[in-house]
């Protein structure tokens, strides 16, 4: 039981810590926005051009992904309901994360769409490396 806890603690901080990296090397990329500092996020996504949202996108999924992965690696038994479990833990967070920070309305539809499908696609993709014996 603690296996499956601290597992699914492991994926939702690794997946936290990818996203704020991501924000704070996105945006290094971005000359409006470099006097911007990570702690005010606020202004950093007000401010922000098309692009910015559009790569930090690409690094939601990835961030859940890879979150989901961990998890369902380190579970013994049903790591497609664990990896389903992270995703929607990242759903909720980033649903109330969404609410206290401006946004644009198509990044605010998308990325609500992004954690159950990836979530799934990374339970799954374990339980077939497994399954192929490539890890134990």
């Amino acid at each position: 039981m603690f296996r499956n806890i601290f597992s699914v603690l492991i994926g939702i901080l690794i997946s936290f810590i990818e996203i704020l990296f991501s924000i704070k090397y996105i945006k290094k990329g971005f000359i409006n926005i470099q006097s911007i500092s990570i702690i005010d996020l606020k202004s950093i996504f007000y401010y922000a051009p098309d692009k910015f949202f559009i790569i930090l996108f690409i690094f939601y999924i990835f961030s859940t992904f890879l979150g989901c992965i961990l998890t369902a690696f380190f579970v013994k038994k049903a790591k497609k309901a664990y990896a389903m479990l992270t995703g929607f833990i990242l759903f909720i967070f980033s649903f109330i994360h969404i609410f206290i920070y401006t946004f644009p309305l198509w990044f605010r539809f998308s990325i609500l769409t992004i954690f159950f499908p990836f979530s799934y696609l990374s339970g799954e993709f374990v339980e077939f490396l497994q399954k192929k014996k490539w890890i134990k």
